[in-house]
């Protein structure tokens, strides 16, 4: 039994008896031929609360029905400069434009179970054979090659995975940075370096 329907009974009651006394306090009309309404009983109004809540006691009876979850799919990244909610919110808004854009594979940001390491963390390679999907966050300022090829050097000293989606902004050229980082990470570390199409 629902409080918020038990109560919305016992208004409707307080109200009828509002009504009843109002119609006893007003001047008789001489003229009415309607005869002034008598009070309701407590019976009465036990009655006039049941019949308020049997639709309640009624649908608690049926089982609810609750739309499980959608399962998330874990992402690893690396590259950012710390770990912590600002930065899974930065991913989430990454991944964001890639879905505005129309680009399937990144959907819904929500569905993402996003998990941001340090390229150097001790348990990195624990954690590339536990997760799947990897990325590596790329910035596209003046130091971002270098910032990145360091990144994935750690990566590789620590066990870390040999293939990661290079997540970057989606306008940002495959000429210059994001070619040299992925030729460079082939050749030199021996790591797959996937950069998204445009």
């Amino acid at each position: 039994m629902s409080g918020q329907d038990q109560a919305a009974g016992l208004r409707k009651w307080a109200d009828l008896q509002r009504q009843q006394r109002a119609a006893q306090d007003e001047p008789q009309d001489t003229h009415a031929s309607a005869a002034p309404a008598s009070p309701v009983s407590t019976e009465e109004a036990a009655v006039h609360t049941q019949d308020a809540l049997a639709p309640t006691v009624a649908a608690a009876t049926e089982p609810a029905t609750v739309t499980p979850p959608r399962p998330q799919k874990p992402l690893v990244v690396i590259g950012l400069p710390h770990t912590g909610a600002a930065q899974v919110d930065k991913v989430r808004g990454r991944l964001g434009q890639w879905s505005a854009l129309g680009r399937q594979w990144a959907g819904d940001p929500q569905d993402w179970q996003i998990q941001v390491v340090m390229a150097d963390t001790p348990s990195l390679a624990m954690l590339a054979k536990e997760h799947a999907r990897w990325a590596l966050w790329v910035t596209s300022d003046a130091d971002g090659f270098a910032s990145m090829y360091r990144v994935l050097r750690k990566v590789r000293e620590h066990g870390g995975p040999r293939r990661l989606l290079a997540l970057h902004e989606p306008h940002l050229p495959r000429q210059g940075l994001l070619e040299n980082l992925r030729d460079a990470a082939a050749y030199y570390l021996d790591i797959e370096l996937l950069l998204l199409a445009r």
